[in-house]
């Protein structure tokens, strides 16, 4: 009980006072800390059976992928379709305010122009929200400005100069006056990863940080003696979270390059790689990093979400840093300083034989790639991968989708390892002070890639769905499943709760729609 006290008491000195009301969803985790949590409290254990579809809102144009969390501020929903189009709508009715198409410029993803041209991902997570106006990534490579009230364009900005493009699929994330946003194509062997900040009002580059050093730079000696590191990789393709105390923000990297699976030519452990970095939001200057796979590999990328949470460690009050890692542990990190604190399996993880006392990871020498083939487990999908998770502080649970499964690695690439075991997904409720899995659903069916995000909230309740559609709401305590419903559509999206006149909402994506929910 004293656990769960202080952590509720510690937890509101980490919210910026931008996301105080509680009934907005203001950013992609719906404040600066990842936790997904929401202290709406008007949908609870005992009424969820109630809850029906209020208002769906039917996509007419198809993404490739739909992976965005819609916000929500005075009852106006946001939301992008793919990395072109945006919406608002009436959060209430679901009535269209605006929309905004996004005429992509054609690029080159493979920078050969001998080869056909293509535009970059068509998908993104979502909006940030500044003011009056909304911010957008674009599968070309572009950082948009809209005016939130009519949908018009105000600003753009190219994150990538020159081809190619390979798409920036992050939701954007608000800093004071300036927008954060990152890159993908890490696995290219194309692309030196960086973090960029935008000016609000006017698109202007702030700063950039490059995820990998250059010669001369600190840590610069993690690469070799050769041009390998211009092209590392290292991207920073989904979103971070900030500390207003501390003055940092928290951002997660992937992983290494040019080859994925063969790391014969950059020999080292490729910082700032499979990382978690806490950078100066006003200058972008490094204050420290942690590296959860050092010389991945395996394609672990670490983009995972960099969750904060306030809490007793070991007796003693901490602002902890805990993400649930590609590589199939959970990791708690002190964020003040980047000191490891502990790593726990929360998926079937063989790789590693032991963590030393600074937190380096010791892979096992039969876990790296070779021409006859090493088992490893997780496979190359990850014990978990970029979906978000969930923290509630009242449980003192970590809820996140997870998979075991083992591959077989090469150094020209992974199998799917399907004549030991087969893959099986489950969502788990990992308990912070210990580590441990207090409670897990297993999901049945075909067993693709879930990449299906969490929310949770303080009436007591945890959301999470299946691959093929299925949207359930759980006893954020005991996993019973207490609602379900059926999308009629692939989910890959994370969701997400808001209030209006008194009245709670549960809003999910879906392939072909956006579903929001409420009681009678």
């Amino acid at each position: 009980m004293l656990f769960l006290a202080l952590t509720l008491t510690l937890s509101a000195q980490t919210i910026d006072p931008r996301y105080a009301n509680p009934n907005d969803w203001l950013t992609y985790d719906r404040d600066n800390t990842g936790r997904r949590f929401s202290p709406l409290a008007q949908i609870t254990r005992a009424n969820v059976a109630q809850m029906k579809a209020e208002w769906v809102f039917q996509i007419t144009r198809l993404p490739t992928r739909s992976e965005a969390t819609p916000l929500v501020r005075d009852g106006i929903m946001y939301f992008t379709v793919g990395g072109e189009e945006a919406y608002a709508l009436d959060a209430r009715t679901g009535r269209v305010l605006w929309n905004y198409l996004h005429k992509p410029a054609v690029s080159t993803e493979s920078g050969d122009p001998s080869q056909p041209p293509r535009q970059g991902a068509n998908w993104n997570r979502g909006m940030a929200i500044s003011g009056t106006r909304v911010f957008m990534a674009t599968s070309d490579c572009r950082l948009l400005g809209i005016d939130a009230r009519n949908g018009s364009l105000v600003w753009q900005s190219n994150v990538r100069e020159g081809l190619p493009c390979f798409g920036t699929t992050g939701a954007p994330l608000i800093l004071g006056s300036r927008v954060l946003l990152g890159e993908r194509g890490g696995d290219t062997g194309q692309l030196r990863g960086h973090l960029d900040a935008y000016e609000v009002e006017t698109g202007k580059l702030s700063w950039r940080w490059f995820t990998i050093p250059a010669p001369g730079e600190p840590h610069a000696d993690s690469w070799p003696a050769t041009d390998v590191w211009k092209v590392g990789g290292a991207a920073t393709w989904t979103s971070g979270t900030h500390d207003p105390d501390l003055n940092l923000v928290y951002w997660p990297t992937g992983n290494p390059g040019p080859k994925d699976f063969d790391g014969s030519d950059r020999k080292g452990d490729n910082l700032f790689s499979n990382s978690v970095v806490a950078l100066r939001p006003a200058s972008g200057e490094r204050v420290w990093h942690y590296q959860f796979t050092p010389h991945d590999v395996w394609d672990w990328d670490s983009n995972e979400t960099p969750v904060l949470i306030d809490a007793l460690w070991q007796g003693t009050p901490r602002k902890l840093l805990v993400q649930a890692n590609r590589n199939g542990y959970l990791y708690v990190v002190d964020r003040t300083s980047g000191r490891f604190l502990r790593a726990t399996p929360f998926a079937k993880a063989t790789w590693a034989k032991e963590f030393t006392s600074e937190g380096r990871a010791i892979p096992r020498a039969t876990a790296i790639p070779n021409a006859k083939g090493a088992r490893v487990c997780p496979d190359v999908h990850g014990g978990t991968n970029w979906q978000p998770p969930a923290y509630n502080p009242q449980t003192g649970l970590m809820y996140l989708t997870a998979r075991d499964s083992c591959g077989i690695y090469f150094p020209t690439g992974p199998t799917i390892d399907l004549e030991t075991q087969q893959p099986q997904q489950y969502f788990r409720a990992v308990e912070l002070a210990t580590g441990k899995v207090r409670w897990e659903y297993a999901f049945e069916g075909v067993q693709e890639v879930n990449h299906a995000g969490a929310m949770t909230t303080a009436g007591g309740l945890v959301f999470f769905s299946s691959r093929e559609g299925q949207f359930l709401a759980a006893d954020a305590g005991t996993g019973k499943v207490l609602w379900h419903f059926n999308t009629g559509g692939a989910i890959r999206a994370g969701p997400m709760t808001y209030s209006v006149r008194g009245k709670q909402y549960v809003a999910i994506m879906s392939k072909a729609a956006v579903f929001t929910f409420a009681l009678p």
